[in-house]
């Protein structure tokens, strides 16, 4: 996916997230799917979904330091790349998609950072 251009640290962490995306103007339809890793201010997920840069996605996300609330935000697509088996064959209709976060609140951020930190310190890492 090219040159590492990351501002933040990202872990390593699957997480389980509700997206949704516009069908047309009047409809979302939402889905699920795991976060691959997640930092400050991004991170990648595994979705059947083929989404092109610049992309605006809704998430509900739950953060294992707060599993009663959900998260809500948004992300710009910033890449995708399709996914491909340990053997290097490409998995048809699977695709890794980057998330930018966007418009994130600073009790978002807040709560994103603790989680990245809890996660550092109680699971030993997992950074990529």
């Amino acid at each position: 996916m090219g040159e590492e251009r990351r501002k933040s640290v990202r872990i390593k962490k699957v997480l389980t997230v509700r997206y949704s995306y516009g069908v047309n103007k009047d409809e979302k339809k939402w889905d699920i799917t795991a976060i691959r890793d997640i930092s400050e201010t991004g991170m990648s997920i595994t979705i059947h979904q083929e989404f092109s840069p610049n992309d605006i996605i809704t998430f509900l996300i739950k953060i294992p330091t707060r599993p009663l609330e959900w998260i809500e935000f948004t992300g710009r697509v910033v890449g995708t790349e399709d996914l491909k088996a340990i053997s290097g064959e490409t998995l048809t209709g699977a695709h890794i998609t980057r998330v930018e976060f966007i418009n994130l609140k600073e009790n978002q951020k807040e709560l994103i950072r603790e989680y990245i930190t809890w996660f550092l310190t109680k699971e030993g890492g997992g950074q990529k």
